[in-house]
This record gives structure tokens, C-alpha cells and sequence, in this order.
């Protein structure tokens, strides 16, 4: 295969350490003060979820999974810290260890079987976020050793999320396939920053399976088949953060896709009932609008922060009311929204 036709990225390899250092928060916005205080009270519940071993299963006292380890961890280093430094840095690095230890021999399958994030975000669900999560921590104070380790993991686990892609562009067929694909796309676009070779995925051809099959140019919604076409926040948010992250988010197609999330409650699709789905599409809206920083940024951030503060239960957690309703899964999903302005991960840097 031509080199044009693989993985196509705008960024530097190795932006985890050269990625320039994001906007910081503005003193004026008037969500700070709350959506500190409901991230504290957050990561309250969060530690009291983590079990012994360092694993998160879906809520307290349940068996860990690598993809609720996965996420909390994320959430944990959108703090700022990391495996060395911060408050938080035990607990990352016990997590990280129960992680690894499930990943260190990967030659391919699942990771995890039979949970709640695979019923709803695809089979392989689980490679995507540990795959996510390898790219994040590689550059954060890792011995030389381990990060060799966890580069030839992290290949391997590439390997099998580029063998995922369909034709079409899209990725593996699941109850939720935007939100999959999206899943998909953002760990492989990780992984070639933190200077892994990925082989046999496009870029481009996710990003024209977005344009030549979901996106309709009369109201700017994305629709997505397996919905009947439905006009749906989920399918937007998703669709809106590979645009946003491949520089198409100025384009018209962008701006009227962009216009129409606007109008749009990230709680809409069942009802006002959210689930694991609409907690994670938050957090791809939120970063999408991040990239402009501007107006669509600043009509977006205080709507989604008073949603979520709004919906936190009294213990610091969120729930899922239907489908992915794992406490650790929302409580992280919801707290990365909220920290989007405050300490950026390199994911959150296209």
C-alpha cells in the first residue's frame, strides 16, 4: 500500500511532548467555581471505586475491566497528574500496572468479555481505549525501559485496531457504530503522535465515510443508518470531534454540523434518560467546540457543565439510566468534559 494511503496526520509524531500548551482557563468564565467543585467531588467517588489491585470495574466493588480502568485513568491524568507526580500518581501508577499486566502479552482479541462498554461501544472496545490511554502516558516520566515495552504494545494493539476497518471507512459493526468509529480514529491518531506506525488504517477514508454517507447537506445532521436516519446528539458529537480533530471544522460542512450541535441537548436522544453514550458524546463535544475556543466554545462549555452538575448524584458519581450505566464510566466520562478547559490531555490536541 502507498505511503499517501496510510494513516494521514497533520501533527508532529511524538506531539505528546511538543504539543504547544493550551489557552488557559479564563478568569471571567462564570461554570468555573461549579464544575470545580463537581470534579472534586468526582474524583471523591472515583478513588473509592478504584479496587485494591489499581482496577475499576463498573462501579464499586466489582470485578475490573481494562476499559473502565482505561477511562478512569484518563480522567485522572486530565488532572495534570501523571505516574510520577500529583496527588493522584498511586493511584494512576497502580492502575496502569493492572492494565499493563492484562495488555504485556496482547496478541490480539478483546481484553475484556462480556461488559456493558462492549455491548454498546463494539467487541474491541476495550483495545481502543487501552491503546488510547498507552499513547497518553507515553513521554510522562516512564523509565526508558517501559516505554519501550509499551511502544511494542501499543503497536501491537494498533495493529489489530487498523485490521478493524472496514472499506467503508468505518469500524467495527456495534449498537452505537459512530461513537465506535470515533473510539477507533482517536486511538489510532494517538498512537502515530506517540510515534507508532500505524499500517492498513485511513484517516481519510473515515473522514469520507462521515461526509458521502452520514452527513446531510439540508439540515447539516449526521445520520447514521443503523438509527433510521434519526437526527441524534450522539452521532453529531461524534461526527463533529473527527471533523474538528482533521481541520474541517471551519469548513461549511463543519459550520453547519457545528450550528445544528448547538441547538442540541446532550440528554435528547431517550428522552432526557442519559446513558454511558450520551456521557461520552458529551465528552467529544466539548472538545470539539474547544478547538475555537471562540463563539461556538463559549455558547457550549457553560450548557453541557450546568447538564452535568445538574445530574450528579449526592455521592460526586453519575449513572446511566439506560444501556451503558456504569458509575465509573460516566463519573470519568463527565469529569473529562469538564476539565477540557483546565488541563488539556494531548488527545484533546487534534
Amino acid at each position: 500500500m502507498r505511503r499517501s494511503s496510510l494513516w494521514i496526520l497533520t501533527v508532529a509524531v511524538l506531539a505528546l511532548a511538543l504539543a504547544p500548551a493550551p489557552a488557559p482557563p479564563r478568569d471571567d468564565d462564570p461554570t468555573s467555581a461549579k464544575a470545580k467543585a463537581s470534579i472534586a467531588r468526582a474524583f471523591q467517588w472515583l478513588h473509592a471505586a478504584q479496587n485494591h489491585d489499581g482496577s475499576f470495574g463498573d462501579d464499586t466493588r466489582t470485578p475490573g475491566q481494562v476499559g473502565n480502568t482505561c477511562i478512569a485513568v484518563l480522567a485522572m491524568l486530565a488532572t495534570g497528574d501523571t505516574l510520577t507526580c500529583g496527588t493522584q500518581c498511586l493511584r494512576i501508577r497502580r492502575a496502569v500496572d493492572w492494565v499493563r499486566a492484562r495488555v504485556r502479552n496482547y496478541g490480539g482479541g478483546t481484553l475484556d468479555s462480556g461488559t456493558l462498554l462492549q455491548g454498546k461501544l463494539g467487541e474491541n472496545v476495550a483495545v481502543y481505549l487501552a491503546a488510547l490511554l498507552y499513547s497518553q502516558i507515553l513521554g510522562l516520566g516512564v523509565s526508558p525501559q517501559e516505554s519501550r515495552e509499551m511502544q511494542d504494545e501499543l503497536g501491537r494493539m494498533t495493529a489489530r485496531i487498523a485490521a478493524l476497518q472496514k472499506p467503508s471507512g468505518e469500524w467495527e459493526t456495534s449498537y452505537e457504530p459512530m461513537l465506535t468509529t470515533v473510539f477507533a480514529w482517536l486511538a489510532l491518531r494517538q498512537a502515530h503522535d506517540a510515534g507508532v506506525t500505524v499500517h492498513g488504517a485511513s484517516a481519510e477514508k473515515a473522514l469520507q465515510y462521515l461526509e458521502r454517507t452520514c452527513f446531510d447537506k439540508q439540515t447539516g445532521a449526521f445520520r447514521e443508518a443503523k438509527w433510521g436516519k434519526q437526527v441524534r446528539f450522539v452521532s453529531q458529537a461524534g461526527a463533529l470531534r473527527v471533523l474538528y480533530g482533521m481541520d474541517k471544522g471551519n469548513t461549511p460542512m463543519g459550520q453547519q454540523a457545528s450550528k445544528l450541535l448547538l441547538t442540541m441537548r446532550y440528554d435528547q436522544d431517550v428522552g432526557g434518560a442519559t446513558g454511558g453514550e450520551e456521557f461520552l458524546a458529551a465528552v467529544l463535544a466539548t472538545q470539539a467546540f474547544y478547538f475555537e475556543r471562540e463563539g461556538s466554545w463559549r455558547q457550549w462549555f457553560p450548557r453541557i457543565v450546568n447538564g452535568l452538575t445538574s445530574s450528579q448524584n449526592k455521592d460526586g458519581s453519575w449513572f446511566g439510566r439506560h444501556c451503558i450505566t456504569g458509575r465509573v464510566f460516566c463519573t470519568a466520562c463527565s469529569a473529562l468534559t469538564m476539565l477540557t478547559p483546565e488541563k488539556m490531555l494531548p488527545m484533546i490536541e487534534k
